[in-house]
């Protein structure tokens, strides 16, 4: 693995013994070329290291760790066990010569993501993903597009239109 830049807030945190997230490249959405949507959710590559930048066996890269400040706030985060389960395949990202990596939006110190680390097994949280070099994938739930808000929005008016057409129901006593 190669490290593109090399951060002072990174050579701290290794000179103290933890790795310290610098703040990512990139602090602005994901662009939709750099993500995948899989089964309702959006996968992003974020890193071609643990999300701590340490793993068993050793440290990854710089050791810096990943950072989810801004992108926290666009609804990404570390996907759970389950989740990763039914998650995609490192195929679904693309393949090896073309695939969607946005490392860049979520760390200052890579601009790449490992394919071949990825297609053996190594991912962050999945069965055998506790190496040192592990990948790691984010998820976000899948925001509605415009059309979907129309037709639901839609849907809303015509229950209230129908609701409100409704006779009332007069009751009189004798």
């Amino acid at each position: 693995m190669k490290t593109t830049s090399f951060t002072l807030a990174a050579f701290g945190g290794l000179a103290l013994g933890a790795a310290v997230p610098a703040s990512a490249a990139i602090n602005a959405p994901v662009p939709t070329a750099n993500y995948i949507t899989f089964n309702g959710n959006d996968w992003a590559w974020a890193s071609p290291c643990p999300p701590s930048g340490q793993g068993d066996g050793g440290t990854c890269g710089d050791g810096s760790a990943i950072d989810f400040s801004y992108q926290s706030t666009q609804g990404w985060r570390l996907p759970t066990a389950a989740e990763l389960a039914a998650g995609p395949s490192v195929a679904d990202f693309g393949s090896p010569s073309a695939f969607a990596c946005a490392s860049a939006w979520f760390t200052s110190s890579y601009s790449h993501c490992d394919y071949g680390d990825a297609a053996g097994g190594a991912v962050f949280g999945a069965p055998g993903g506790s190496v040192w070099y592990a990948e790691t994938w984010a998820i976000r739930g899948a925001v509605p597009e415009p059309a979907s808000w129309a037709l639901m929005l839609g849907g809303f008016g015509a229950i209230g239109g129908a609701m409100r057409s409704r006779r009332k129901a007069s009751v009189s006593f004798s």
